[in-house]
């Protein structure tokens, strides 16, 4: 946490209003859900100046606010600010996000002694980085935000960071969509240990190829320190290129040190040695893509000497995050609905999301998928691929609104009947029809990009399906 003028000294602000000594204590990004005391630093943010909800958040209750120097309305909303709050505290600085970073940089400064974790990859960062951070808070007090959304950006890694103090170590997800950015994180958190669990296709519409997403990625151990280890899953073969460095330990994991794997309706069951001691695992977690990341977090328990039991406790309550693969099941009526709503930039993340729910049993199968983001150029060929992907699924029916979904309905085509897919102009059309057509004994997947917003579809599947 800061006081006020460490805010000023440290982004090379001024303080324009506020008492110099208030500690700041909570920082918001936000535009939304302001909180009553937080400090509110209004990035710029996927083209959204968040400048515009200044006033509303001093409304709310927030000690203070950052504004840019220059910005076109200045003076009206410092004006507006102190009529309502005459003892809000305002830092005006060069630009918001720059000043945020210096912050960033500042607290990793302060605590420089604590281990970090980085992960990145371009496929299930947040559920591997939520399963490591599982096995180390059994014994360690861990930062990491465990229902992140879009939290691993330069901007949210820094806010992130600002409450490293009262932590003995992190464990942060690292996210990139153009060149030059991993740098920049690797600077920010100094990684003791770095991890990269996939190269796929995310974001391709900057970074062109997997080659240049893999050069990218590797940037990741540009500031490493201390242990100096960068972890591989060589169950892609992209990584499996990587080569060894003099600037760090290289070392690889995968699915294969487990052994006598099952799959039951898409649960699994392994076998794999924690500290030399072999261990049956039965989980309740879906897909086999799991395993090699189970794999990782007892290596990294083990390099922090968390204990056996604790490792296994750990894992055994291992629930997949919000929107990521999380199964919710309404017994009764056997109906399942698999929330993958969250974020959709990878072809790679929905095929294996498809592959998931094509395992676990049902009367009928429905997919119901919105737009793949940020693949640019390839963006109607890749939809075109994924509709064909289903030749290879037992899927009944294709329900899909966006952009693409002529693309993807195009490349779906021989694998549905006629009337199976169904394209729909805006997603409340999709939920009308879902609502009006789900019966007993229905599979639902769900995955769209974040700008769709299809976390609203999950929520009215949980209420009117009763899944939990």
């Amino acid at each position: 946490m800061y006081y006020l003028k460490e805010i000023e000294k440290y982004t090379k602000g001024k303080i324009i209003n506020g008492n110099p000594e208030t500690k700041l204590k909570e920082y918001g990004l936000t535009t939304d859900n302001h909180q009553k005391g937080e400090f509110f630093i209004p990035i710029v943010f996927k083209n959204v100046n968040r400048e515009e909800f200044i006033i509303e958040a001093v409304k709310a209750g927030t000690i203070g606010f950052m504004i840019n120097k220059n910005s076109e309305q200045y003076t009206q909303i410092i004006e507006e600010a102190k009529q309502i709050n005459p003892n809000i505290c305002i830092v005006a600085v060069e630009d918001v996000n720059q000043a945020l970073y210096q912050l960033g940089l500042e607290s990793r400064r302060r605590n420089i002694d604590k281990p970090v974790i980085a992960v990145t990859g371009s496929v299930g960062k947040t559920t591997l980085c939520s399963l490591i951070a599982s096995v180390l808070k059994t014994e360690i007090k861990v930062l990491h935000d465990f229902e992140s959304r879009n939290k691993n950006t330069r901007w949210h890694v820094s806010q992130l960071l600002m409450y490293f103090e009262n932590y003995d170590m992190a464990v942060i997800e690292l996210g990139i969509s153009d060149l030059g950015i991993m740098k920049q994180l690797s600077k920010l958190v100094e990684p003791s240990i770095a991890i990269i669990n996939q190269i796929g296709m995310a974001h391709i519409n900057h970074l062109k190829n997997k080659e240049t997403v893999l050069a990218e990625k590797l940037h990741i151990t540009d500031y490493i320190k201390d242990k100096k280890i960068l972890f591989v899953n060589t169950d892609n073969k992209e990584l499996q290129t990587v080569k060894k460095s003099a600037s760090y330990e290289l070392r690889e994991y995968n699915s294969r040190d487990a052994y006598e794997i099952k799959e039951e309706n898409g649960k699994i069951s392994f076998r794999t040695k924690i500290y030399g001691k072999e261990t049956q695992f039965y989980l309740n977690l879906y897909g086999r893509h799991h395993i090699s990341n189970i794999v990782l977090a007892i290596k990294i328990g083990e390099i922090y000497q968390i204990g056996y039991e604790n490792i296994v406790k750990a894992i055994n309550q291992f629930q997949p995050v919000k929107g990521r693969l999380k199964v919710l099941k309404n017994e009764q009526k056997n109906i399942t609905v698999i929330d993958d709503a969250y974020s959709c930039s990878s072809i790679e993340a929905v095929k294996l999301g498809l592959e998931t729910a094509n395992q676990m049993p049902s009367q009928r199968k429905i997919a119901v998928l919105g737009r793949m983001e940020a693949l640019g150029e390839q963006a109607s060929a890749m939809h075109q691929e994924l509709g064909a992907f289903f030749q290879e699924l037992n899927f009944d029916y294709l329900y899909t609104t966006g952009g693409y979904k002529k693309d993807l309905a195009k490349g779906a085509i021989n694998a549905f009947a006629e009337g199976k897919i169904r394209k729909f102009k805006t997603t409340e059309k999709l939920i009308k029809a879902l609502e009006e057509e789900i019966q007993e004994g229905d599979l639902i997947y769900v995955k769209g990009a974040n700008t769709q917003s299809f976390d609203r579809i999950v929520d009215i599947l949980k209420e009117k399906c009763k899944v939990s």
